[in-house]
């Protein structure tokens, strides 16, 4: 999870995430086990005002795959292997390189 700063906090409306945190947090201490990882991303006052641009048609946030690599280190550190991902399906670069492996997506409520 990139955490949206306040955004997340406060559950703004037109969140880029899936799943608010707070509905997140609720779920995996519901759930058998799980873990929430918070990747801080050093986001500027810039970027926090971007949020509540008008989205531009045909364009999507461009992700840091960095941030992947840092959260797959962790989860791997944790003695995570199988997981499903708490987000939208897509393809997750190198989760394979370390020992990770994603079999399916929970869909928020």
């Amino acid at each position: 999870h990139e955490p949206l700063s306040t955004l997340d906090w406060l559950q703004a409306q037109g969140s880029s995430h899936s799943w608010p945190l707070p509905q997140a947090l609720q779920a995996i201490a519901a759930a058998e086990c799980g873990v929430v990882v918070l990747l801080n991303c050093a986001e500027t006052a810039g970027a926090l005002l971007q949020q509540f641009a008008p989205p531009v048609a045909g364009h999507k946030k461009a992700m840091d795959l960095r941030t992947y690599g840092l959260g797959a280190q962790i989860l791997t550190a944790l003695g995570v292997k199988k997981m499903q991902l708490m987000a939208s399906p897509r393809k997750m670069p190198s989760m394979g390189g370390f020992g990770l492996e994603a079999t399916g997506y929970v869909a928020a409520k």
